[in-house]
């Protein structure tokens, strides 16, 4: 069940990421569309991966810690994080931006453009970009306490996204912005309940071995 979450975070979240990525597939230029964009979900997939378990192995070595009280407020302080992240998700917190943030992704997509026949590498590239709910499940994954539970988690959220960016264009053009938004807001509630349940299990609810 708590895996599935993970998937439907990355699926209904990924509505709302293609505002801001739904750019790159369409710079991609290789000789068969399909394969294209499966190398570059692929290249995505394995940024979250590598970044899980980097974020599980942290996590992993705050538990190693004799020290339940760290323990505790590692749980809870990344809990009231996602929670945060969420709620912006919602859109209930404005995002106030950060100065010359334009000029960076301009910057980003003039590089990216140099790349069109390599979709590995763009989505590689991709998956380090800044997005909220990207920042919430790495959270979830050193939650995870383990480099390959962090792993799973973001290649499972990782493969939850794909549909969406897959069709980004079609889905783009398709879909009203009150729809998108209305599914992102989904993700964003997933995000609140995965941040209140690190929350209850640091005080031992809920907690599992």
């Amino acid at each position: 069940m708590e895996y599935l979450l993970f998937i439907l975070a990355g699926f209904l979240g990924s509505y709302h990421c293609i505002g801001m990525c739904g750019f790159i597939p369409p710079l991609i230029q290789y000789k068969n569309w399909f394969l294209g964009n499966i190398f570059y979900n692929l290249g995505r997939i394995f940024t979250y991966g590598f970044l899980g378990f980097v974020a599980g192995y942290l996590g992993m070595f705050f538990h190693s810690l004799q020290f339940q009280f760290l323990q505790k407020g590692l749980s809870i302080f990344l809990g009231i994080l996602m929670i945060i992240l969420g709620f912006q998700i919602l859109g209930n917190i404005k995002d106030k931006g950060i100065p010359g943030l334009d000029l960076v992704f301009s910057t980003i997509a003039e590089i990216l453009s140099k790349f069109r026949q390599n979709p590995f590498f763009l989505g590689m590239f991709n998956g380090f970009l800044p997005c909220p709910l990207v920042y919430a499940m790495l959270m979830q994954s050193v939650l995870e306490k383990s480099p390959i539970k962090g792993f799973i988690v973001m290649v499972l959220f990782g493969l939850g996204t794909v549909p969406a960016m897959f069709f980004s264009s079609f889905v783009f053009n398709k879909l009203s912005p009150i729809v998108r938004k209305r599914l992102a807001s989904l993700s964003g509630l997933i995000v609140i309940l995965l941040g209140v349940w690190a929350i209850l299990r640091a005080f031992g609810i809920g907690h599992h071995h």
